[in-house]
């Protein structure tokens, strides 16, 4: 991997990551409740969370001093974006994220600024490192090539080029290990313990879990319909 001015928290590499968010209208979408879900994650051993918003963001980044990866969703016109401006990125980062995370891929609604400009302005007036939120391969290589510090696999399956991936793809994440010399980041998909192992032992530089931690409602769900 490549040096970069703007490296990862190294306290991150190898494992663990918490998103610990909820939808609109979820009932967990509340910050004390995500809170609570936050400490918990942390009590449990992860590195580092995964948090949308400024509110959370500053509410976490009083529970704890590991590494939060900070995103804002804007949802505009029935499309939602990930980070879609510098205003969003800015309002995170001062929140108290360590690591600001956007939509990088070709799907990226057209009311967003674009993510090229975006990563040049982190870096400038941030001063922080960039994750991009891809969901193919050549989507990866563009941020990587346009200064990206990371990508993660976190749109493989929400985009409408990839509706079709409903697990891991390991043959992508070995295609961007062995290809870019960024840091992988894994997040999607991710529902068993031994799916961690084997993302970091592929060389994933560390796993984002959300729902199969934090979300009980699909938790249930999973259970239920293993009776159905």
């Amino acid at each position: 991997m490549d040096v970069t001015e703007y490296p990862l928290p190294a306290a991150l590499r190898g494992r663990l990551i918490v998103s610990c968010q909820a939808p609109p209208d979820d009932p967990l979408d509340d910050t004390g409740t995500l809170a609570r879900l936050a400490v918990s994650a942390l009590r449990g051993g992860a590195a580092g969370l995964r948090a949308n918003g400024a509110e959370a963001i500053h509410v976490f980044r009083q529970k704890t001093d590991l590494p939060i990866l900070g995103i804002l969703k804007r949802y505009q016109h029935g499309e939602m974006c990930i980070t879609p401006d510098f205003t969003s990125a800015q309002a995170i980062s001062d929140a108290g994220s360590d690591v600001i995370a956007l939509d990088c891929t070709i799907a990226r609604p057209s009311f967003a600024e674009p993510w090229p400009t975006l990563i040049t302005r982190i870096h400038r007036e941030l001063r922080k490192p960039v994750l991009a939120d891809i969901a193919t391969f050549d989507e990866a290589v563009a941020a990587a090539q346009a200064g990206a510090d990371a990508v993660a696999t976190t749109l493989r399956g929400f985009t409408p080029q990839t509706a079709s991936v409903h697990s891991v793809d390991w043959p992508l994440l070995d295609r961007l290990v062995q290809s870019l010399s960024v840091p992988v980041i894994v997040e999607g998909h991710i529902a068993l313990p031994e799916e961690v192992r084997r993302a970091i032992d592929a060389g994933a530089f560390s796993v984002v879990v959300g729902s199969a931690i934090t979300r009980p409602e699909s938790i249930t769900a999973r259970f239920v319909k293993a009776l159905l």
